[in-house]
């Protein structure tokens, strides 16, 4: 059987969620063969281009800055990657509407143009995957993701721009494959505030039929989502560490031969990983 943890929104929290995954592989003797991400990674190696609300949160909390510990090398990852204990698999997201489009364009065109999914870290252990394309996983998974937040519905923000926006064809392009799990930052239609959400995405749901469904972007706590077909549609909530890593923000997702089980983490287990504390654990 593989397992995968899944997470909700990190913006910028990149190595806690590494530690965060190999303290739970140690301490529930558990091999996982992939880390999971719904978007919004906080993906700004360079600070000086941060977009203007990952700037005021970053003005109050530094962790809103990791994605510059990993996109070039730094001692803070070099310390976390030795000494974790256990062998960490790689973190595949899609991307949401806060991440520098621009940079994750130039890492693009770096990559084999073939490959479902891209790396943008100096380490190769975070994968972006292509907006509309599949990637199989180890374990056999396989991913399909969309980038981005819809613009079209009553009640969507008007703010996004540019990739920031998902892509209507994206949406196309993914109809007509296979895959296991839907990676979106966005959600389906009122799949969690009333007139927001893709209608766009309740209609590949309704189309593809994976077995499960994640994405992130509304913030509050995470939870299953009502759903009429055959998947599993969850939302995940930040793994911000305002003071200890929050419910509803990861869970774990079994799969074998073409069926799984996903179960957010344990709360009690969650307090342990504190924000005070996390580099140690």
């Amino acid at each position: 059987m593989a397992c995968y943890l899944v997470f909700g929104d990190l913006h910028g929290r990149i190595l806690p969620a590494f530690r965060l995954a190999a303290a739970y592989a140690r301490e529930h003797n558990l091999k996982l063969d992939g880390l999971l991400q719904v978007g919004d990674l906080g993906y700004f190696p360079d600070a000086g281009r941060l977009d203007r609300a990952t700037q005021r949160h970053a003005t109050h909390d530094p962790l809103e800055l990791g994605a510059a510990l990993i996109a070039s090398p730094s001692d803070e990852a070099d310390r976390l990657f030795a000494t974790c204990g256990v062998p960490l698999p790689d973190l595949w997201f899609t991307a949401g509407n806060h991440e520098d489009f621009e940079e994750l364009a130039a890492m693009e065109s770096l990559a084999d143009p073939s490959a479902p999914a891209f790396p943008v870290d100096a380490y190769t252990r975070v994968q972006c995957i292509r907006d509309g394309e599949v990637a199989e996983l180890p374990g056999g998974l396989r991913v399909g993701a969309v980038w981005g937040i819809d613009d079209e519905a009553p009640g969507a923000r008007r703010s996004a721009v540019g990739r920031a926006v998902l892509l209507r064809r994206s949406v196309t392009r993914l109809s007509g494959q296979r895959f296991d799990v839907l990676l979106s930052h966005d959600g389906p239609l009122d799949s969690i505030v009333p007139r927001s959400g893709s209608q766009a995405l309740r209609g590949l749901l309704q189309e593809a039929r994976p077995a499960f469904a994640f994405f992130g972007h509304y913030g509050q706590k995470g939870s299953a989502r009502p759903w009429a077909g055959p998947t599993r549609l969850y939302h995940l909530g930040g793994l911000l560490l305002r003071q200890h890593a929050e419910p509803g923000a990861v869970g774990l997702l079994r799969w074998q031969r073409g069926a799984g089980d996903f179960r957010y983490l344990d709360p009690a287990w969650l307090r342990t990983f504190a924000r005070h504390s996390w580099e140690h654990r």
